[in-house]
């Protein structure tokens, strides 16, 4: 008498086949907790990344938009290590509306050192502490640029007969290499063919 042939798993192979089942499982609940976390770490970071982005372009923006009120007999006053003017892209404001900005260069009190950018409306309570907008690697001061080409430690330059209202551009050195690190340019009218260093400035001339 022949044996009967046997089919489906034996308990032996189900009890394998389980086990299996439950190391891939495992490993997989894993991996996707590790992919969880990677993305939001990575999130965080681009999060963070926009945000310090944004804080150091704001001097840029502020600067490319600075508008000359006619009521102050001073719209732009500058020093190396403060900046007084009238823009219309003031952080966190309305765009297109002028506001009067302050910004200032201070030493950092950090273990790591540097410069903080500091962002103060003079409009608002004195007791409002500045926003720093980000914070400078180095020494750093303030440098202002006729439509000459030549550097000033302020604005209105001395020993000058007669400036416009504005500089032509802002720099910003790094005290220690003494060479600009930082470029921002102000709108002074149309780019002139004879006006060879705006247009230097704004990388549309030679």
């Amino acid at each position: 008498m022949s044996a009967r042939h046997q089919s489906g798993l034996t308990l032996i192979e189900l009890l394998v086949t389980v086990v299996i089942l439950s190391f891939t499982v495992a490993l997989m609940s894993g991996a996707f907790n590790q992919i969880a976390q990677m993305l939001r770490i990575s999130t965080e970071h681009s999060n963070g990344f926009l945000d310090r982005w944004n804080r150091s372009r704001a001097l840029y923006d502020m600067v490319a938009n600075m508008v000359i009120d006619p009521t102050l007999e001073r719209p732009f006053t500058g020093q190396y290590q403060q900046i007084d003017m009238v823009t219309l892209a003031f952080p966190g404001g309305p765009p297109g509306v002028a506001r009067p900005a302050r910004v200032q260069l201070k030493v950092s009190t950090e273990p790591r050192g540097g410069t903080e950018l500091l962002l103060i409306n003079p409009t608002a309570d004195r007791r409002t502490s500045p926003q720093r907008l980000v914070l400078l690697p180095g020494r750093m001061e303030f440098r202002f640029v006729d439509h000459r080409g030549n550097e000033h430690r302020q604005w209105p330059p001395t020993g000058m007969a007669e400036s416009r209202p504005m500089p032509s551009a802002i720099l910003l050195h790094e005290l220690d290499s003494k060479t600009p690190l930082y470029r921002f340019a102000a709108y002074d009218g149309p780019l002139a063919p004879n006006n060879s260093a705006l247009a230097q400035t704004f990388g549309t001339g030679r």
